[in-house]
């Protein structure tokens, strides 16, 4: 009998999840270690790919790609950039129909109440004033207890980010255990030594694999990546 085939429709965070290795498939009913074939879609776009199942709950099943070619990989490296793409286009619409309610509102705030409203502010706030005020308003952003990881991944991509604020990420072992997180981490030109080491850490093993030949990563995190996998495998 053949393999199980799975029909997956992209979204951008799929494409983010399968260029690092794997993907959370909901209501996919096969056991673990269960292999299959992963249709990918994405338009008029189609890949298939090997996977196997790795983990399984209420909701679905996770799975890994196996034995995933470069150009494979390239390819969903790609589709992922395009469905950000998509995604950050509808969050720009979304965010301008939200600005036309509040933007009057938070516009022209001193110093103290940007602080203020970035440290309690809701979605919708936090959104419009990151617009407005920029890097001035990352730091209590990041530490609004509300904050959500795309808002975290989001700043965390920003190449302006002081080193503290890096810092201030990579500190938090649980945003480090959120693929999206770790993702825009190690793709931040100025994230150091330590701190990609201590990300390089939280990474399963098939996604340290892809990270040692991620091209949307820096050298010296792929170097990095590949020093860690030696250590782990020896």
């Amino acid at each position: 009998m053949g393999r199980s085939v799975i029909v997956l429709d992209l979204s951008a965070d799929h494409a983010r999840d399968l260029a690092a290795g794997g993907v959370f498939v909901p209501g996919c009913t096969l056991g673990v270690l269960e292999d299959c074939e992963l249709v990918v879609r994405s338009g008029d776009e189609e890949l298939r790919l090997s996977a196997r199942v790795v983990f399984v709950d209420e909701r679905g099943a996770g799975l890994e790609l196996v034995e995933c070619p470069a150009e494979t990989l390239a390819k969903l490296g790609a589709l992922a950039e395009a469905a950000a793409t998509a995604a950050d286009a509808d969050d720009e619409r979304e965010a301008r129909r939200i600005s036309l309610n509040i933007h009057e509102r938070l516009r022209g705030l001193t110093l103290v109440q940007q602080i203020k409203i970035a440290h309690h502010g809701e979605l919708s706030e936090r959104i419009v004033l990151e617009r407005i005020y920029g890097k001035s308003v990352w730091e209590p952003l990041l530490r609004n207890p509300r904050i959500t990881p795309p808002e975290v991944a989001r700043i965390a991509r920003m190449g302006a980010l002081p080193k503290p604020m890096l810092e201030l990420i990579v500190s938090s072992s649980a945003w480090l255990q959120i693929p999206e997180i770790r993702r825009a981490l190690l793709s931040h030109p100025r994230l150091a030594t330590d701190q990609i080491l201590r990300v390089l850490r939280h990474l399963p093993k098939h996604e340290l694999r892809l990270a040692c030949m991620q091209p949307a990563y820096p050298h010296a995190v792929r170097e990095a990546a590949k020093r860690h996998l030696r250590e782990l495998e020896s």
